[in-house]
């Protein structure tokens, strides 16, 4: 016969059920927050231990993944969590080589692979236009034109507009008004320098009658607006670049000193850096130099300049014969202000806010150090100041502020290299060397061949990424080929 449980008892199974419930709820909840957090049981040796978040990506992507050796579950873009240490990843799709990278996964870190870029097996080249000679080039930050001198010795540029599938040519020629003709008997020679930052307005360097030189903004959308700084404002400049996103608003080398100049309002501000060995620009303002040796102290300098100061800020000063590598590159990653400073044969990454003083200049503390021998010719930081990027000749040095990697990259091919090394993007570089086009990524991992090429041209991707563009030499000829990088 059945007997209905006392109060006592129901209450006591109530409290037990809520007990059991109230477990359960926190053991998944626990559970949850914590392969949130990337913990995982490794088999290898019965532990649980924290792992990384991986995020894949690929360009072109529905590449597929393997981690070391074993097929991922999709494709490209994806992501999940690895255990702590090396592991081998492969993406690949039909049609393109597999990309293969050991990586080192961090406990509680999120590596982003999304830098990826499939080539195809098969490369291709296409001629889109025969150009009887070519003497200089520059392609637009917006990678939808490519400026191309023929003959140095005329005012015509060829802009190849990359915008489409369809490569279309146009001519445009600098008006006889804005710039000086050579003395009879002497020589001209027109070089593309660069684009500003909104892709219309291009920097030409005007040599004349032997030893002249001036400068030429030229609208490449209304080339009559041209400007011939030099004549504006009777200066003689060695360098000039354009600022930032201000197409009106110019950095030029007078002598040893850095001035602005003011296109729009026609004027030339007061020497903001004296003694100026080299210059470069960083955050739209902010001109990074490096000093020539002073005669009496024996002394160079690096340091900054903002628009509106005063002074330029001193970073570090050496005492020496002027010899030794001396460069200086600023960067921002994160929000976190980095000071890369190649001397000698050593390459000092500091990190810090800019120093105005002293002793803040003295406070900032060391991220990293790397050593190359003979040292640095070329000091770079670039890709959202994640990299810093020395070169010397055919040998670069990346410093991986992410990853907190060195990696040294020696480029393929014979011959010297001069010149600093260029990027389609902001993870995969290139080399000329030799006569052949070849990519490297910014380890130095995944390097490929692509075409023939003439050695000191601009090479880029279309602003979709579906062709590389480079110019090519043969017996008939210079040209502007391309191969497809993204299959149909």
């Amino acid at each position: 016969m059945y007997h209905q449980p006392s109060k006592r008892k129901q209450l006591i199974r109530r409290i037990v059920s809520y007990a059991i419930m109230t477990v359960a709820v926190v053991t998944l909840v626990t559970v949850l927050v914590f392969v949130m957090l990337g913990y995982r049981y490794n088999r290898s040796d019965g532990k649980i231990e924290q792992g990384g978040l991986v995020q894949f990506d690929s360009q072109p992507n529905g590449a597929s993944i393997s981690i070391d050796n074993s097929p991922f579950r999709t494709r490209t873009p994806s992501k999940t969590t690895l255990t702590s240490g090396g592991h081998t990843i492969t993406m690949g799709r039909s049609g393109y080589d597999t990309w293969k990278k050991t990586v080192d996964i961090i406990p509680g870190s999120v590596l982003w692979l999304s830098y990826t870029r499939l080539v195809p097996t098969r490369l291709t080249p296409q001629s889109t236009a025969n150009l009887a000679e070519v003497t200089s080039t520059s392609v637009s930050p917006d990678n939808k034109w490519i400026a191309i001198k023929e003959k140095a010795g005329t005012p015509e540029i060829k802009l190849a507009d990359i915008s489409s599938d369809k490569v279309a040519m146009s001519s445009i020629a600098i008006p006889s008004t804005d710039y000086t003709q050579p003395a009879k008997g002497k020589t001209q020679s027109f070089t593309v320098m660069d684009w500003d930052a909104g892709s219309r307005y291009l920097m030409i360097r005007h040599s004349y009658g032997g030893d002249r030189l001036e400068w030429l903004v030229v609208d490449t959308q209304n080339v009559n607006a041209t400007k011939n700084v030099t004549k504006l404002l009777d200066i003689q400049a060695t360098k000039m670049v354009f600022s930032g996103n201000d197409s009106q608003v110019l950095y030029a080398q007078i002598g040893g000193d850095v001035r602005m100049i003011d296109l729009g309002a026609a004027t030339l501000s007061r020497p903001l850096v004296t003694n100026v060995a080299e210059f470069s620009i960083f955050d739209q303002r902010t001109i990074a130099y490096t000093t020539t040796l002073d005669p009496a102290t024996k002394t160079r300098t690096v340091g900054y300049y903002e628009d509106g100061d005063q002074n330029a800020n001193v970073i570090r000063s050496f005492q020496d014969d002027g010899k030794a590598q001396l460069h200086v590159a600023l960067g921002r990653y994160f929000g976190t202000m980095y000071e890369t400073i190649a001397y000698g044969d050593q390459v000092t990454v500091y990190t810090g806010d800019l120093p105005t003083t002293a002793a803040q200049a003295s406070g900032l503390k060391v991220v990293a150090s790397m050593d190359l021998k003979g040292g640095a010719e070329y000091l770079s930081s670039r890709t959202a100041g994640r990299f810093v990027i020395a070169q010397r000749g055919d040998t670069y040095k990346t410093y991986d502020l992410e990853l907190k990697k060195e990696t040294t990259t020696k480029l393929a091919g014979k011959g010297a290299v001069t010149s600093k090394l260029d990027w389609i993007d902001g993870y995969m570089a290139y080399s000329d060397r030799g006569g052949m086009l070849r990519l490297y990524e910014f380890d130095g991992a995944n390097q490929h061949d692509i075409m023939p090429v003439a050695p000191g041209f601009s090479v880029t991707l279309s602003s979709n990424e579906k062709y590389l563009y480079g110019i090519s030499k043969d017996a008939s000829g210079y040209h502007l080929e391309r191969v497809q990088m993204i299959l149909s």
